[in-house]
């Protein structure tokens, strides 16, 4: 019985892609993102060191202090600066989408417990919850493979099957990314008063678990961050969370099963090919094999057929074709 799963070779050739395909990409971030990086921490150096200079009253360890706390709280520093009212972002609404971030696995790292045993209730509830979010997401995307198939039965061009399958597709794809990216999107950047890219940047980056922080809508800083108004598109959000990981993780099956399907195709031609080239090369070997033994009997047969009659003389040598005798007759004695 032949073991289920993929073997070590597959594997070995599966790890060295992963990791040639990430040193790739750490080539090309690395080559994007350094010199800006250089740039905005030179602006920022001149910046203090300008700072300093101006307001001398500032000692330099007291300027250090101020920059680790603000650091700690920096969303609460520029509040504070601002004069608005102190709030915590632990009430119903920010834990509800502080547990959000944590079971979907997307952690965009604004909001984390400070506590010890804050730290001990996530760890907890992270083990208990991530299965039951992820079960829940494999449902709702077994939903939407019935929806995508119902759709992909629709004979929007029934005279080509070809075709009428690939409008299909490119229906359902369609109607997935608009209702799940572009709208959102155009929603993020009125609200959030971010650029278009921008807006589909969070949604990526956020459906796809990966969770930079570095946008995050629902928060406080938004045209609808009083309460009411505030709350429902924070909760709306979140459900638009549960959907789009659900829809994308689905996209992503689809294009890895393609990629395993060509693989496997791959190896199925390569051994065949190879199956057959062995095959071939018996063949000849056998043609050969017989062609020599069949040689090698005629041969033999011709050896022993001959008969070679030597004439008067003690030893004679006779030669025929490239066959030489030497017969030894005695001599009879008169």
């Amino acid at each position: 019985m032949t073991p289920e799963g993929p073997g070590w070779r597959r594997m070995l050739a599966l790890f060295v892609l992963v990791m040639v395909y990430l040193c790739v990409g750490a080539a090309i971030f690395s080559h994007i993102e350094g010199d800006p990086e250089i740039e905005r921490r030179l602006q920022l150096e001149a910046f203090l060191r300008n700072f300093l200079g101006n307001h001398s009253c500032v000692q330099h360890e007291d300027l250090i202090s101020v920059l680790r706390e603000v650091d700690q709280e920096f969303t609460f520093a520029l509040n504070t600066l601002r004069n608005t009212t102190v709030y915590t972002q632990w009430d119903f609404i920010g834990a509800f989408s502080f547990v959000v971030t944590v079971v979907t696995t997307i952690g965009y790292g604004n909001l984390a417990p400070k506590t010890y045993s804050g730290k001990v209730a996530l760890a907890v509830y992270a083990l208990l919850g991530i299965p039951i979010t992820l079960i829940m997401l494999n449902y709702l995307g077994q939903l939407l493979t019935r929806l995508s198939t119902r759709v992909n039965k629709c004979k929007l061009c029934s005279a080509k099957p070809l075709v009428n399958k690939l409008l299909n597709m490119v229906l359902i794809v369609a109607l997935g990314l608009t209702m799940l990216f572009i709208l959102p999107a155009l929603a993020f950047s009125y609200i959030e008063d971010w650029t278009v890219l921008e807006a589909l940047y969070y949604c990526f980056v956020t459906l796809s678990t990966i969770g930079f922080g570095d946008y995050i809508a629902a928060m406080s800083e938004n045209r609808l961050g009083h309460r009411g108004a505030g709350d429902l598109y924070r909760i709306v959000t979140y459900v638009w969370i549960l959907f789009g990981l659900a829809y994308l993780s689905l996209l992503i099956n689809y294009i890895s099963n393609v990629f395993i399907k060509k693989a496997e195709e791959m190896e199925r031609l390569t051994k065949e090919k190879l199956e057959a080239e062995v095959s071939r090369l018996q063949q000849e070997l056998s043609k050969t094999g017989k062609s020599v033994y069949k040689t090698a009997a005629n041969v033999k047969s011709s050896v022993k057929g001959k008969m070679w009659e030597a004439p008067s003389g003690n030893g004679i040598e006779q030669e025929t074709g490239n066959v030489t005798l030497l017969r030894i007759s005695q001599l009879s004695e008169s």
